[in-house]
């Protein structure tokens, strides 16, 4: 008889893993420093935290005798009516999930066999080549350009050529470097007839208008992913949701796990719809904090930072003032946490989440002093 632990498919035990930024809590405790006195700016989150009207209605949620006792509605009806008010999309064209991650992985694995192929365009978000590794997919990766530039020729030629079932993964705007993808380019895409995961996550920085969500109908290759994570300050919570044809939408509530959305995430969401005007003002803070950041890094000699659409900026670091690992190293010590990259073409960059408009002087001022 074996004693031995058991073990997980061999594919798996081999994977790298995503590496997930590090809690607040235990970086302040790495660099000796106050929580409170440090500036957690990794992670792309809201940094005016959750709205209190959101606040108020988990409170009256908990009040509830029934409340997380009973399982939340698996076809998460006032959710997605929710989520139809919000976007203007049929709510049989939403489904929910815990974060888009969730859904990232479950739309490839829904649609996609072992051995299949997804189609992305690096530097970008680290979960698609993690989500490709763990469903057994090949990776095709298309470079950026200079600048990080979408390769648009490339991109629809290798789309064009490649198998009738491969997936191509666009984030609009681009995490790290904050770019929308094009229209023109979007609609080109899906005219070949290849299928389009659109990963919208940060779109409401660049305003709803900047959405693909109108092609939804004209499309049905098209699949468009938004969380809850950014702009409504309720990462912790982990809502998400899809956004595609009704046929795909109806498939993938059948294949979902059935109460993936607690029902805290559920309350949170409908609240923060609710209360999406309020958080807007919240979202155009953030936005001007990024216009007046991205001025004070571009006047700073040694850095050069990307225009962003995004809640962050990608902060190119000149070899004067050392690589991007060493300047975060030095920030991290005075307490401000910024992000940085494994991948070699980004290895002179670090990625700046915004903070609140009141934190900005003590940011630049940190900043300058290790400079």
């Amino acid at each position: 008889m074996s004693h031995r632990s058991p073990q997980v498919r061999s594919h798996l035990a081999q994977l790298p893993g995503y590496a997930p930024v590090v809690p607040l809590a235990e970086r302040a405790r790495l660099a000796g420093l106050d929580p409170g006195d440090c500036l957690k700016l990794d992670a792309n989150e809201n940094p005016y935290g959750m709205h209190p009207r959101v606040r108020d209605a988990l409170q009256a949620a908990l009040a509830e005798p029934n409340f997380g006792s009973i399982y939340p509605d698996p076809n998460q009806t006032v959710l997605r009516e929710a989520l139809s008010r919000y976007t203007g999309v049929d709510p049989a064209m939403i489904v929910a999930g815990a974060g888009a991650d969730e859904l990232l992985d479950l739309s490839l694995r829904a649609l996609l066999s072992p051995g299949s192929s997804i189609m992305t365009c690096p530097p970008t978000f680290g979960m698609y080549p993690f989500l490709a590794d763990l469903n057994e997919l090949n990776l095709i990766e298309i470079p950026r350009r200079d600048g990080f530039a979408l390769p648009a020729a490339e991109l629809l030629e290798s789309a064009s050529q490649a198998a009738a079932d491969t997936i191509v993964i666009l984030t609009s705007p681009n995490n790290p470097s904050g770019e929308l993808v094009s229209s023109d380019l979007l609609r080109k895409l899906l005219a070949s007839g290849v299928t389009v995961i659109l990963d919208e996550a940060y779109i409401e920085f660049a305003g709803l208008e900047a959405s693909a969500s109108l092609l939804l109908t004209e499309f049905p290759r098209l699949v468009i992913m938004r969380t809850f994570s950014k702009w409504a300050g309720i990462a912790g919570l982990r809502l998400g949701y899809a956004l595609a044809c009704a046929d795909l939408i109806t498939d993938l509530i059948k294949v979902k796990q059935p109460y993936n959305i607690n029902q805290a995430a559920e309350v949170a969401g409908v609240a923060a719809i609710n209360a999406a005007g309020e958080i807007g003002e919240q979202i155009d803070a953030i936005r001007q904090t990024r216009d007046a950041l991205y001025d004070a890094l571009l006047s700073t000699d040694g850095l050069s930072p990307l225009p962003s659409e995004s809640n962050f900026i990608l902060v190119g670091v000149d070899a004067a003032v050392g690589s991007g690992q060493q300047l975060h190293d030095r920030l991290a010590a005075v307490g401000v946490f910024t992000r940085t990259y494994s991948d070699p073409a980004l290895a002179s960059y670090l990625r700046i989440s915004m903070p609140r408009a009141d934190q900005l002087d003590a940011l630049i001022d940190r900043l300058n002093s290790v400079l």
